[in-house]
């Protein structure tokens, strides 16, 4: 069984007076059981300011997660805040990894990979998973070659995120320090629970237009219907300075050739050959359709997931695709309220903005197999 506590602190320019408010807050000397691990979500400033490190250096177990946009805890909501969702017990424990990914994911994946499962002790139940935003290696291939060096052991969580609009400050958290092309990984093992949720696109709102990717390699979207990528995408409406911005708001649903599931895919940026960088692999030989966000989709979808979810003595992790918070215009705090309205005096929760969602999901037969997702919401509950 696990024990949960949250915190939050505004506290961004005193470096002492956040960690003093943060370790007060969680009542680190009476609360704590035999193991723990922090769950930490937080504006890029408060790695510039040593507050970051401040915290992280004042809590007695691991702490990982990523910067962000926008987090909530039970305690506020708030883009410049440091939040953090502890997990402790007595009959669970918890391993972690900092991993440097390189242009060759999986050499760089596996030693550390191996090192962490060595240590578990036992094959964990699940990894708590956060990845840098980068430009050249798609979540997706990060997860592919995780997914493969631990065979497909469930895996949840965010890419990293912030407040730019090139995502420049974005970066992974581990213990304090904040890294950009590095991914941090938790192990649980024993006595919990957990399962997931996903909302997605409706696919209703799809532009019935489709057509084929001629070419792409990884994440790289090179042309559609033999034309470059960017003369397509404005061929069909989308304002070229819009797609060269890279706010990843522009949503792709993805049918793949197998008849599998569409999948939704941001389009963060363009490169000076036209190309389109994408938040996934782009399979060639794919048809590829225009979606749309909505804000009434994102408040529907996150009430539909998280509502099964809810339990006492539980805790929800909800990430949610920076696309879903930028479609909320001016009201920037409105799916987080959804959550906290839903989740008030019944579970502590952890909501953050992500750009991009890893979370498991069932195939055909019912077993959770491992994805990378964009434009979702994807919850975990643990218990």
């Amino acid at each position: 069984m696990i024990k949960f506590l949250t915190a939050t602190t505004r506290e961004v320019d005193d470096a002492q007076a956040a960690a003093a408010e943060i370790t007060e807050a969680l009542g680190i000397g009476k609360n704590l059981l035999k193991n723990s691990l922090g769950i930490v979500s937080c504006f890029s400033e408060f790695e510039d300011t040593g507050a970051l490190k401040a915290i992280c250096d004042a809590l007695p177990f691991d702490c990982i997660g990523t910067t962000t946009c926008l987090c909530a805890t039970g305690e506020e909501i708030d883009q410049v805040i440091f939040a953090i969702a502890v997990l402790t017990s007595d009959d669970c424990s918890f391993q972690t990894a900092l991993i440097p990914i390189s242009d060759d994911c999986q050499a760089s994946i596996d030693p550390p990979m191996a090192d962490l499962l060595s240590r578990c002790g036992e094959r964990p139940g699940l990894f708590l998973s956060y990845f840098p935003l980068i430009n050249t290696i798609s979540g997706d291939m990060m997860l592919a070659a995780i997914d493969k060096a631990t065979g497909g052991i469930p895996l949840f969580g965010t890419t990293a995120v912030d407040h730019t609009r090139d995502y420049s400050s974005s970066k992974t958290i581990y213990n304090g320090a904040a890294y950009r092309e590095a991914a941090v990984l938790g192990a649980l093992c024993g006595n919990f629970k957990a399962e997931f949720e996903v909302t997605t696109l409706n696919e209703d709102k799809t532009r019935k237009q489709k057509a084929i990717i001629t070419e792409a390699v990884g994440n790289v979207l090179i042309s559609v219907n033999g034309k470059p990528a960017l003369d397509y995408l404005e061929e069909i409406g989308l304002k070229r300075e819009d797609i060269i911005s890279g706010l990843g708001v522009i949503p792709l649903l993805v049918y793949h050739k197998d008849g599998s599931k569409p999948v939704p895919r941001a389009v963060f940026t363009s490169t000076p050959e036209g190309h389109a960088i994408c938040g996934g692999v782009m399979q060639e030989g794919a048809t590829l359709a225009l979606g749309r966000v909505d804000m009434n989709d994102v408040f529907v979808t996150t009430e539909e997931a998280l509502k099964p979810l809810l339990e006492k003595d539980s805790l929800i992790l909800s990430y949610s695709c920076i696309a879903r918070y930028l479609v909320l215009g001016t009201d920037i705090n409105a799916e987080a309220e959804k959550v906290r309205g839903a989740a008030d005096g019944i579970a502590p929760y952890l909501f953050t903005c992500s750009g991009g969602e890893i979370c498991p999901i069932p195939d055909g037969e019912g077993n959770l197999k491992n994805y990378f997702h964009n434009y979702t919401n994807v919850f975990c509950k643990l218990r």
